[in-house]
This record gives structure tokens, sequence and C-alpha cells, in this order.
């Protein structure tokens, strides 16, 4: 039987899904041909039947519990759930049948009502027994439903591959050890082994060379069909010819342990008539809270693996919430006829696929065949040696230990694989449910090694390679282009963990001691997807570290989590530049403050021109107007008429003063000296604030566009820190720039500008471009032709 691996599936070229109205029902060429495919799919679905039988009452060995009955449920339950489910689904190859993992669960609801009998009779046991299997199915049906229904199927895929690896391998483990308790009631665990080597050796190696041998054939390139019965059928022709050749009884071979009871023909409402009412013991029919709650978990965790498996191993594209939602109803209605749950066989599917079939057919006669037996009575367990079956279980259980502790290497590495051993040993010691914990709390260790060898710095340069969109005079500029060394930037990247933070510490402290000239340090945490507590501390610490060093410090791009988590070990929030800062980059913002601080201590004593920004709430119209003439280059007449048709105004931080795509009915102007204006310009992208274009002290005119074209404004501008401002209406803005007398200024330049081809006079406003110029002191001006 194969086993699959969801998350790397064979390559295979996905079809289009047939249809119930594709199938051609009526084609008997069709129906014979899934006929070949269906007798060796029954087959190996009766024989889990029976092994699975088998292992629900050993835990019950003493009471009269039928294994024939449980395996005539398990038939009624296949059929059922074979007839609805690859019906329905868009994987018409899909094979249900009994499942290891339901049948742990089962024998775990078997084992709680034996424990807990206190006193009970056999009778009374037995019959809620019979009862409590039917009624746990409802009620796992219901689970899968709901699962389906709210489509939590998902949760699944958050689990780490060598957890589910290891789950798998728990359930090959599982399998195995099952097989020895086929060979003889009673065998568990490994102490099973060893009872079953004294005990039954014979038998034990009868059923090791069936399982060994099956791998053999299939490395031998067996084909599918031939390799799902040539092993049980040479087993059975083999073992009956030496019965009959020995002359030895049936009893007697009974009696030694090679045959299971006799059984007789077994009525089909054998399955109701066991579940005797007037015995049951309600109280001990409803299972305990944590093994429902715990194998129920594995259950749906199984059950969601195995439709994932059928999906990557048949190329079908279904939806695993479906597929769990259908097999909660067709569970359902097994469990309403008195029966088992009935789910997806990865294995029986994956033979389906490569015996051929394409249609459902050939999973509608495996059904069929499955009720029919059941209906027939026959009693096919009296034909398998106990042996045989447990050589199919030996078989598949070490198919799944092969593939997932030793094949799986290959991919998981050898941190992975420590996660599967771990998982699979304590699975053999606590269970399913504590193994799937303990390989989550391994590969959780696993990932916090993994992440301390992690590498998190993305650059590292000095301000000579980056600049701000501060617009600065002659002297500043060229002062930072000398001292910019002084300042450096280190860009992080990744999740900041406690190993990468300690590298980089190291990092920052080896060049500090190399670097004396170096006196501000910016830390741009943009490209960062996170940070722990732990490494909050150690930025902390090393902030100190810099700070003896005569170094200052600032962080910037920090989202409110990562700002709040430094304040919280320290770190002034003066020196934190967050992502609340607006549309202006937190990043540019610090590296504006590292300059500011930088000039200022170069120009000790000197006033500077820029800054800071005077706030004075009642400004005479004298003291800005000098500041207005030299900005827009007018003359002392057409600056005081300016004012005049204006209103000096006191805008607060981050106060809009233009919007994108919208006409402005009045246009600010930012005087230099007096205001600090940042533009930016949404650029469509879905998240994340607005680009920025310009910051300037040295003056700006908010929605120039409105006074050009009287358009919208290409730009967004807003008010970084408290400022006072002339505003204007459009047309008197005009009218002002349109008189004859004095230079006309930025808004009518009729000489070549700096960078660009001559401007047109002030009675062509209209004519000129979109993003014409930025406004400099001393009358400059910049052109910009490109929009």
């Amino acid at each position: 039987m194969a086993v699959m691996d969801p998350w790397n599936p064979p390559v295979r070229i996905k079809t289009p899904e047939p249809s119930s109205a594709d199938i051609p029902w009526s084609d008997w060429r069709a129906w014979l041909s899934a006929f070949s495919a269906a007798v060796p799919l029954f087959l190996l679905s009766y024989s889990s039947c029976v092994s699975y039988a088998h292992l629900i009452v050993s835990s019950a060995t003493s009471y009269p519990i039928r294994a024939v009955v449980i395996m005539s449920m398990h038939l009624v339950s296949s059929g059922l759930t074979g007839l609805i489910i690859p019906v329905r689904s868009k994987c018409p190859l899909i094979i249900p049948s009994a499942d290891i993992s339901v049948t742990i669960f089962y024998q775990k609801i078997v084992s709680d009502i034996v424990m807990a009998a206190d006193g009970a009779s056999k009778e009374i046991v037995a019959a809620t027994v019979m009862l409590a299997l039917p009624f746990n199915t409802l009620l796992m049906s219901l689970v899968f439903y709901l699962v389906g229904q709210q489509k939590l199927t998902v949760v699944v895929s958050y689990l780490p591959y060598p957890v589910v690896a290891g789950f798998l391998g728990s359930i090959g483990l599982a399998i195995f050890l099952g097989s020895f308790a086929v060979l003889k009631e009673g065998l568990a665990g490994f102490g099973g082994i060893l009872k079953a080597a004294e005990e039954r050796p014979y038998e034990l190696l009868c059923a090791a060379g069936m399982a060994i041998g099956s791998i053999l054939l299939k490395y031998a390139g067996l084909p599918a069909r031939v390799l799902a019965v040539a092993p049980t059928l040479l087993t059975l022709v083999v073992f009956w010819s030496y019965v009959m050749m020995s002359g030895i009884s049936l009893d007697e071979w009974r009696q030694e342990g090679w045959l299971f009871p006799a059984a007789d023909f077994e009525p089909f409402t054998s399955i109701w008539s066991e579940q005797q009412l007037a015995l049951v013991s309600w109280k001990l029919l409803p299972p305990r809270i944590a093994t429902f709650l715990g194998l129920g978990f594995v259950l749906v965790l199984s059950l969601t693996l195995r439709i994932a498996g059928i999906e990557g191993s048949t190329g079908s594209a279904i939806s695993v919430d479906d597929e769990v939602k259908w097999t909660g109803i067709a569970s359902g209605l097994a469990g309403a006829c008195g029966t088992v749950i009935g789910s997806a066989s990865p294995g029986l599917t994956t033979f389906n696929l490569e015996a051929g079939s394409s249609t459902v057919q050939a999973a509608v006669l495996t059904a069929v065949l499955q009720l029919l037996l059941w209906l027939s009575g026959f009693p096919v367990m009296n034909m398998f040696p106990r042996f045989l079956l447990s050589g199919i279980l030996m078989n598949l259980g070490l198919v799944m230990l092969q593939e997932w502790m030793w094949i799986a290497r290959h991919k998981v590495g050898i941190l992975g694989l420590l996660v599967i051993y771990a998982q699979v040993a304590s699975s053999m010691m606590y269970g399913l449910l504590p193994s799937v914990l303990v390989g989550v709390a391994v590969a959780l260790l696993t990932a916090q090694a993994q992440l301390m060898k992690l590498h998190v710095l993305k650059y590292h340069v000095s301000r000579c390679s980056v600049r701000t969109n501060l617009q600065r005079n002659k002297t500043e500029r060229m002062l930072l282009s000398e001292h910019g060394q002084l300042i450096e930037c280190l860009g992080l990247e990744g999740f900041l963990a406690e190993g990468p933070i300690i590298k980089l510490s190291n990092y920052v402290r080896h060049y500090v001691e190399s670097n004396k000239m170096l006196r501000f340090m910016i830390f741009d945490l943009q490209a960062c997807q996170g940070c722990n507590i732990s490494a909050y501390a150690l930025l902390a610490k090393l902030d100190k570290v810099l700070k003896n060093e005569g170094i200052e410090a600032l962080y910037s791009s920090l989202d409110a989590d990562m700002s709040a988590g430094l304040k919280s070990f320290g770190v002034p929030a003066s020196r934190i530049f967050d992502t609340m800062c607006g549309a202006n980059s937190s990043f540019l913002q610090a590296l504006e403050r590292c300059e500011d601080m930088l000039l200022e201590s170069i120009l000790e004593g000197f006033q500077r021109q820029i800054s800071p920004i005077l706030e004075v709430s009642d400004l005479p119209t004298l003291l800005m107007q000098p500041e207005l003439e030299e900005f827009l280059g007018l003359s002392q007449e057409q600056a005081a008429k300016l004012i005049k048709a204006g209103e000096i105004c006191h805008k607060e931080a981050n106060t809009r003063l233009a919007r994108q795509g919208i006409v402005e009915g009045e246009v600010y102007i930012a005087v230099p000296k007096y205001s600090q204006v940042v533009e930016t310009v949404d650029v469509g992208s879905n998240s994340g604030a607005e680009q920025e274009v310009s910051l300037s002290r040295l003056g700006f005119i908010c929605g120039l566009e409105s006074v050009l074209y009287d358009e919208p404004a290409r730009a967004t501008c807003r008010v970084l820190t408290p400022s006072q401002l002339l505003k204007v209406e459009p047309s008197q803005l005009q009218k002002v720039v349109r008189e004859p007398s004095g230079n006309s200024g930025c808004l009518s330049c009729s000489s070549s500008g700096p960078s660009g081809p001559a401007l047109p006079q002030v009675g062509t406003l209209a004519a000129l471009p979109p993003y014409w110029c930025f406004c400099r002191p001393l009358g400059s001006c910049a052109t910009v032709l490109s929009s």
C-alpha cells in the first residue's frame, strides 16, 4: 500500500474532473474494466477490516465482544461511504476504508469502558461497547462536518513538515505494533514482539516473511495490480496446500493459533442484534473528555493529511474542506446505521490510480462487493490465517516507517529527523496526541536554533551615500558633504532575535573601536519582520555602549510594538522615529535630526539661516515681507500687495494645505524661516504611507497647479511643524505677479534657470508645464520639465 507525501506530490498533468453526467454508467466494457481493479481493492479493504476489528477487541479480550461483528460494521461503513464520497467528490478515484487512526480511537473508547466497568457484568460491558462504537461515530461525524463547514482544515497547514512526517511515522509504528496483536491476542508494544518470538516463533517468521517479501516484490518492479493480490493469493495457496497434505485437523490448527476461531454464517442483522439496549450502561456510554478531544484532534489531523495526500498523488484539484465535510455526512449516515467511521484511504486510492482507473466505477464496485459480502454473511475470515493478516499490517507499518524515518532524511535534514525520531519515540511511550505536542515542541526548539543563525545586517553606509529631501543652503550642503562620514546608517532585516542581535552588537562594537570619528548612528528597521523581547534588551544595552563612546544612536521605521518595546527598556522616545510619523519617512526624519545636530555642533554660536523656525503667533507683516520678496523674486511693491491681498495664518503640525487630485480654492505660500512643509504623492499602493517628494524650510507654494492651470493639485502638502503661512486666493496671486512693475520672479522668469531652458513670460502662465519649478532663495529657479 503506497504512502503519500502531501507536501511533495509526484509531477502529474491535471485533467478536468469528470462530473456525474460524464460517467459512462451504461458502458458495460467500462464496468468490466473497473471490475478488474475493484477485486484487489476489495481484498485489500477486507484485510484491513479484519485486522482492525481484531485490534479494537484486543482491549477487551475477556469480554464477549466478537470481532466478526465489528468486521461487519467496517464492511457496512466502507460500503456506504464508498457509495457517497467518490460519487460527489471531485476526485472519483477515492476509496473509503478502515483506517488505523480510527481504529486507535475506537480501541481507546473500548479500553476506557472496560477500565471504568467497576464490577459490571461482562454482558453489560459488551452491550455498552457495541453501542458506544456507533454513538461515537455520530459525535465524530458531527465534528468532521463542522470542521469542513467552517473551513478549519487550514490549521493543519501551519504544522511544520517534520511534525507531520513524525505523525505519519507514529501511525506507521502503531500499525506495525498492532500486527502482533492480530498474531495473538494480548500482544502489545515492543514487549509483544519478544513474547510473539517466544510463543509464536513460526507464525511470526511467516508474517515477517510475507511482509518483507511484499517489499522485495515491489522493488522487483511488479505491477501494482499484481503486487496487491499476488502475495496474499500465493500465501493462501501455499498454506492451505500444506494444511491438506499435513493431515492435521482444522481444530488443531486453530488451537495452535494459526487460524482464527471458527465462524459460522453471520446474519447481516448481527450488527444490530449485538447492540442490546436493555443491557447498556448509560453511565459508561459517554466518552471521556480527554479521549474524545485528544484522539478526536488526531482523527481530524489524520483525515486532513490523508485527503491532502490524495490530492497530491492523483493531481486532482479538490477542496479539503468539502471532502472533510462530506466525510462527516457519509460517516454520520454510517453511524445512524449502527456502524463505524469510514474515510478516504490514500493507499487504496493510489492503487486505484495505478490500476488505470479514471472514473468512479471502480470505487462503486468495491463498495458494492463489500455490501454484498456483509449481506451474504459468508465467513471469509475462516480462510485467512492469522499470520497473513498480521503480515499485511506489518508490511504497511514497515513501509511507512521506512518512508518517514529513513527516506525523509533527504527532505528534513538532521534537525528535522531529530523531530521525527522524538515524535515516534514519544508516541510509543505516551500515545499519538502527546507525540504531536512533543513534535511541535521539538520543532519550536529547532526553529529557535535556526533563528540564531540568521543574518540581519542589510546595509551599512555613511551619510555620503544617503541624503534627505530637505532643501538646505549652500553652506550647509558643503559642510554636510565634508563631514558626512560622522553619520552612519545600518539597515536591519529579517526577524531580530537573540543570536542575530548578539552578532550585530559584536560587529558594531568592533567597528566603533576602529572608527573614532563616528558621532551619529541610525538603525533602520524598515525591512525587519519582528523583534522579540531579548532583542529589545540587547539593543538597549548596545545603545548604552554607544552612548558611552559619545555616539548618538537613533532608531527609525519601527512599528508601534517595536517602538513600545525599545521604550520599555529605557531608550528615550526622542531618539525613536516610528511609522506613526505620518507621510514623512521616519528614516529621513532621523537622518535630518542627525544632520541638524551635526550642523549645530559645527556652527556653534552661529545664527543659522534656516533653523529654528520662528514660532510667533502675531508676526508683523513687515518681518515676513523681505523673506517673501527674496523667495518669489518680487518687488517690494508686489510683495506688499500680495500680503495685503492674502492673510497670514498660523497652522499646527500635520495640517493639510493642499490635497492631491483637488482643485484648491486657496493657495498657501510657506515663507522661508517661518514654515516647514512636506510634499507627498499617493502612487496608488495598496498599503503604506504616501511617497515623500520634498521637505522644505526654504519656501514652498502649495497647490501651484490651481494658480497656473486651475487644475487639481499633483501632490499633497502638509505642515510638518507649527508654521506661519500666507493664504492667498489663486486669482489674487495671478493678479499680483501679472503686474508689469518690477521683476516677475519665480512665476514669470524670462531667462534660463540654472538647470533648464527659458520659461514663458507672465502673460503666458497657462502654458507652463506641470511641476514647473522648485522655488529657491536669491530668485533662482530650478526648472523641471517632466511631470
